[in-house]
Parts: C-alpha cells; structure tokens; sequence
C-alpha cells in the first residue's frame, strides 16, 4: 500500500507540474521590417550573409518563399496585417489616413484575452494619432530616443524582462525603420560590402539643401550601374544592421528563459525598388515584385518542425489569423486571410494575391496619371501570373505577366493567354467592385506637418 501510495503521489506531482507549466498561454512576438524585400535575405537565397539571426530562425521554424503584402506602403499595408482586411476594407489607403478605431486589431484581440500587449516602433507615421496603437497598453513611438534599431531592441528586450516577472502572457510587436530610404547605417556597417562611395553622400548632401528632388533620383535616374550599386550596397549593410539588433531580442529571450514559450513572427511591410523598372529606391507606385515580396519566418513552439520551407502563395493578411489558431483565440470577426496551420502540417495550398498601389506624392511620376484613389494600380498574383491594372486618363491597361518565365515582370503575355486574362480579370474586377472609393479622384491634403514628415522619408519633393 505505501509503495502504491507513493506511486500515486510522484504520478499527481508530475501530472500538476505539467499542467502548471503547459498552463500558460505561449508569448508573441511579431517584427515588422520596414521595406525588406525577401529576395535580399540570405535565408531567401540572397548571395550575402545579410541576416545570420533571421537565418538560424528560419532553421528552427517554417520560412514562407512566396509571401506577399497587399500593399507596398506601409500604413496600408501594416493594417491589413492587424486586421486581416484589405486597405478599402480597414479604410487607410495611404500614408495619412488613420487605421478605423472599429476596426478590431490583432493587439486588442489578445488584449481581450488576458494578454498583456506593448509595441516599440521606430517610423514616424506611425504615432497614435495614425490608430496603430489600438489595443496597446504600452505603446513605445519614442523615434527621437530610440531612431535605430539597436536603441529600439534596446527598449523592446527591456519590457521582456519585465513582463518575465510577471506570469501574463504577452503579445510584443516590434517595427524596426532602418532598411528605408535614406540608405546611412551606422559607420561599421557602411562598408560591410564594399568600400565607401564617396558619390552616395554627395546624392544625401544635395538633397538636404533641395539641390535635387526626390523624384528627380526615383523616377528621372541617371546613375551609371556601379553608382545605384553603391546605394544596394548601403541598403544590404542596413539589413545586416537590423539583423544584428534583433539578436538583442533574442538574447533576452534566452536571458529570461522564454524561447521555448515564445511564438516568432518576422515578416515585413513591403518591400524595395532598387532600379527595377527605373524605379530606384522607392516602393509603392507600382505594386512590383521588389515592392510586394516580403519576407515570412514563423516559429511556434510545438509546431513548426526546424527547416520547413512552405512554396505555396501566402499575404499578410494571413498572419493575423494563423497567431489566434495557433494560441487556440477564436474570433468572430470579419477576416480575408486564413490561417497558415494547415500548411505547416503539409497541406497544400496557396491563396490568391489582391493588391493596390499607394499614394502618388511626386509630379515625376508620368506613369501614375489619375490622382486619387481611382489612379491607383491594383492587381493579381495567382500561381504563376499576375495581372495589372493600370488606369489611364483615357482609357485602361491590363498587363498579364508570367512570373515563372519572366520574374522581372518585362513582357507583358495578356493576348498568349486570352482565357486566363479573362478568368483573372473577372476576378480583380469583382474585388475592386468592393470598393466604395474606387472613383475616388483625391486623396489626402497634406498638412505642412506630415508633408516635412514624407519628405524626410523621400515621398515628397
């Protein structure tokens, strides 16, 4: 009896240790990079070691090659993120419009269910007042303290360790600003590919006494090939920056024992123009690859098996959805996106690719010629194809591109293959049939304020 006795009490020890420990919700945490094409990360196949932290992540988790964002601006873009809605359904369709307080985020969600909530973000657009910090208990904007994002992780790792004594689970959202325009990482990171080219600083020189336009560099470029890849050069020494700072992440994880009860998500806003389709250094206007493909590495403890790598289709409309399955939230919402469980467990899938144009801020720009929301480019990526609509002040323009043969987008297939132009076409022009704007010919005065604002971002002259 006392051998059975003391059978039952290790046997209801380690049943209530388990339980105990399995009681607690796993913690989020989702980075955000700003303007990060995939094709630049070395876990994408990049030739550089640009992101040695992001890479050992992807090994321990699943990497998405074919994600897309449903816009290239990143108001737009990050809302469809934290909603799970398209841009005419959450209702910022460009750089000022503030995020709808109606419309339930990700954060308020979790918050809603006993999760503490906090975000620590380094863009200026992205204060309060745009609606980002909907659902947050700590919202950390502080640009001016923590600009970069070594100061931003420094800030972010902080509020770890302190919710590390607590025992609530926590939801932490980090957006780091480095990769954009104006490419100037800090000094040791300049050089990490190259020597320094003395020409990048007369560009940055010239266009902060107005000597030249931003427009004039994006859309009227003249650079001889060595010069624009001085500029790659910088811009690849910033993802090497930003890789390095989100070790500090890491490394509190492990300092505070989390790792293990930690769900990862990094993904971006959009991506980068580098010169594609005489496009340098921009992203927004046209809805390119470059601009649209984005990288999605996800790590959910328990469930993603080290090393898988999912080709099916996928947005970010689907992130939302795939952190409440997988912490087992339901919402009654409405969302667009789906969950991306399924394809961790080798369902094969892949979901079509809605997408819209930004704001048009630049005369430059001859290629956008209606204003407003009506002028914006929309499209299709499905399978291989994507379709492009583009409005022209007299008539319009369906571009079909097969991405397969042609990934640079260069030759236009529309009449090779009438039946699936047609099929795709009926297909965008019923998701655009959903926007109450569509006809919509202006879209958001400036104030002087944000105007000085998208111009030290490079979006205005």
């Amino acid at each position: 009896m006392k051998q059975t006795g003391r059978l039952f009490l290790i046997f209801f020890l380690l049943f209530f240790c388990s339980c105990k420990s399995g009681s607690r919700k796993l913690n989020v945490i989702l980075i955000t990079l700003e303007t990060t094409r995939a094709d630049h990360l070395s876990c994408y196949g990049y030739a550089r070691t640009t992101t040695p932290r992001i890479d050992r992540l992807a090994e321990s988790g699943a990497l998405f090659t074919k994600a897309f964002a449903v816009s290239p601006r990143t108001n737009p873009s990050l809302a469809s993120l934290f909603t799970s809605l398209y841009p005419h359904e959450h209702g910022v369709r460009n750089l000022v419009w503030p995020l709808d307080p109606g419309k339930k985020t990700l954060a308020e969600i979790l918050r809603d269910n006993g999760y503490t909530t906090g975000a620590v973000q380094t863009h200026p657009r992205l204060t309060p007042a745009s609606g980002f910090s909907q659902g947050f208990q700590m919202y950390d904007d502080n640009v001016v303290g923590h600009p970069r994002a070594d100061l931003a992780c420094e800030a972010a790792a902080s509020w770890i360790r302190k919710m590390s004594e607590t025992k609530q689970p926590w939801f932490l959202w980090v957006h780091l600003m480095d990769p954009h325009w104006i490419y100037l990482p800090p000094r040791k990171y300049r050089t990490a590919y190259s020597p320094e080219d003395p020409r990048t600083i007369h560009l940055y020189e010239d266009l902060s006494k107005n000597v030249l336009d931003f427009g004039d560099v994006t859309f009227l470029n003249r650079m001889p090939p060595d010069e624009v890849k001085s500029f790659v050069n910088l811009y690849d020494g910033e993802l090497r920056f930003t890789d390095e700072s989100i070790g500090i992440l890491l490394a509190a994880l492990t300092e505070t024992r989390m790792t293990d009860r930690t769900i990862f998500v990094i993904t971006a806003d959009h991506g980068e123009s580098l010169g594609e389709h005489d496009y340098f250094f921009e992203h927004g206007d046209f809805g390119t690859e470059p601009e649209i493909h984005i990288p999605l590495v996800l790590v959910i403890p328990g469930l993603t098996r080290p090393g898988t790598r999912i080709e099916g289709q996928v947005r970010n409309l689907d992130i939302m959805p795939t952190i409440l399955d997988a912490l087992h939230i339901s919402y009654a919402g409405k969302v667009r996106g789906t969950s991306l469980l399924p394809m961790l467990n080798g369902q094969s899938s892949t979901r079509p690719c809605f997408g819209e144009t930004g704001e048009n801020y630049f005369p430059q720009n001859k290629r956008r010629e209606i204003p407003g929301i009506k002028g914006k480019w929309r499209w299709l990526r499905e399978d291989r194809f994507k379709l492009v609509y583009v409005p022209h002040a007299q008539s319009e323009e369906w571009k079909l591109f097969d991405l397969e043969s042609d990934p640079g987008e260069t030759m236009d297939v529309a009449r090779q293959y009438p039946e699936i132009t047609a099929k795709m076409k009926t297909k965008l022009l019923a998701w655009m049939g959903e926007d109450k704007l569509a006809n919509h010919s202006t879209e958001s005065p400036l104030s002087p304020e944000a105007r000085e604002e998208l111009k030290a971002l490079g979006y205005t002259n």
